[in-house]
């Protein structure tokens, strides 16, 4: 019996991780370690079980890949297709990119950062979106999600969704108000193979539509909820939080809830772009942390309709553990070696003007932005390998508590290590403190959220790595 690779899985490598195995279409990817990657690079269909070229913990091992799929046994050698073939690309290795492939919008929402209703940032030809893809092709990019703007203006949509296929990049989330989710979508993405969550504004039952600027959107909103329930599409939500629509939050989230909402992520309405001529409505950071700490017990009383992200201070995770994510790091271990910003080392995000950031709020403000390269200027491959992008992703926390040495010598250093980076970049300075995160630890919101979850769920919330 010959040990060989199952089609659906093919050889890739990238700087630095050079020994992966991606299943096609999935985005999953995982890393064996060096000496018996070259053993499963040199198989090629031809190694037989029981083969003395395997040490006795690498024939577990197969085993073990034989149990889960990955491998097969077969009575006759079955080499490696062309597809299958290993392939190094020339770049680091990056999980998803978040793509903003509009800067266009067909609502009018007063908090819009990059001011989508009048059309201010220009959209990309198909030409040049054709040719993004090819880029990510070409460095191995395995996931995209897609947003903008609103992704689904686009009239080449299903073009882009098709030759994002062809590319064999999984579309894991699109990002949308929910107006143009319609059957006939949902329809090509069936026949495409993609399944992605449709991540859908809400933003409170009977308010939803004075923030979104248009009449009908809330109701056009459900429609979508129920429509992607009943096509199987699993779905999410963000809930931007004012001063107009606290008092019908707990509603709203048993509402999406019933609606087959998997998650929602809470965020609070910030003074950029749009959002500039409503700051009446903004909410200070104080009484915000006071509302989410209001709100838990009634969560738990309303059985957690859905996984819920409040800020920074609170998770609820698809596997059903209880996260506070500020919290990175115990605080008996010293994180001056790690990188800054854990998060951006597997996600990218292109701004709809083209910029290469890190995350979507670093990309969401000019002093946030202008620090990195663009998409017009270079590619996706060149920023992953030398340029100030690849610069900030290798910042280490060291250099943070250089350039603020009051962190340094904090209490909670390592629990906040440097804090969000998306937070800070309004100031323009990439290497600011995060005073959401300030006021979480030192103003004593983490202490109270871990003592509400460990009389609640009777364990202490977990840290995310950093």
């Amino acid at each position: 019996m010959y040990y060989c690779l199952n089609e659906e899985y093919l050889l890739r490598g990238w700087e630095k991780l050079q020994t992966g195995i991606v299943r096609k279409g999935t985005g999953q990817t995982f890393f064996l370690q060096p000496s018996f990657y070259s053993k499963i690079r040199t198989m090629r269909g031809l190694m037989f079980e029981g083969s003395p070229f395997l040490t006795p913990e690498e024939h577990e091992y197969m085993s073990q890949l034989v149990k889960e799929g990955i491998v097969y046994l077969s009575e006759t050698a079955v080499p490696y297709t062309p597809e299958q073939e290993y392939r190094l690309y020339p770049n680091r290795y990056l999980r998803m990119i978040h793509w903003a492939i509009t800067g266009h919008c067909n609502c009018r929402c007063r908090h819009c950062y990059m001011s989508a209703p009048t059309g201010k940032i220009p959209e990309y030809s198909t030409e040049k979106c054709m040719e993004i893809i090819d880029q990510m092709e070409a460095a191995g990019v395995q996931m995209v999600s897609l947003t903008g703007g609103e992704a689904l203006v686009r009239r080449d949509f299903i073009k882009l969704i098709t030759r994002l296929t062809e590319a064999g990049i999984k579309i894991n989330t699109i990002m949308s108000n929910g107006l143009l989710v319609n059957e006939e979508l949902l329809d090509a993405l069936d026949e495409l193979g993609q399944k992605p969550e449709f991540n859908m504004s809400f933003d409170g039952i009977g308010r939803h539509d004075w923030l979104r600027g248009v009449d009908g959107v809330e109701e056009a909103v459900i429609r979508a909820f129920k429509l992607c329930r009943d096509r199987g599409f699993p779905t999410g939500a963000e809930y931007c939080l004012h001063r107009g629509n606290m008092d019908v939050f707990r509603e709203s989230v048993k509402l999406l809830g019933e609606l087959g909402c998997r998650s929602l992520k809470v965020n609070t309405l910030k003074a950029e772009g749009e959002g500039t001529g409503i700051v009446e409505y903004t909410i200070p950071l104080k009484e915000e942390y006071q509302f989410y700490m209001d709100y838990l017990p009634q969560y738990f009383e309303d059985g957690e309709p859905v996984d819920l992200m409040l800020s920074g201070m609170f998770m609820k995770t698809q596997k059903g553990e209880y996260i506070i994510p500020a919290a990175k790091l115990p605080e008996d271990k010293d994180c001056s070696d790690y990188c800054l910003c854990g998060h951006a080392r597997n996600v990218m995000h292109i701004t709809a003007d083209g910029y290469i950031v890190p995350c979507i709020p670093i990309g969401s403000v000019e002093n946030g932005r202008n620090h990195f390269p663009n998409i017009h200027d270079t590619t996706i491959g060149e920023a992953l390998h030398d340029s100030s992008y690849m610069e900030f992703i290798n910042t280490r926390l060291s250099t943070y508590f250089e350039h603020n040495p009051e962190c340094a010598v904090c209490e909670y250093r390592n629990r906040c290590a440097g804090g969000c980076r998306g937070t800070a970049a309004s100031s323009g300075d990439l290497l600011g403190k995060d005073e959401r995160d300030c006021e979480l630890f030192l103003g004593g919101w983490f202490d109270k959220v871990l003592a509400f979850l460990e009389d609640r769920v009777g364990v202490k919330a977990g840290e995310k790595d950093s």
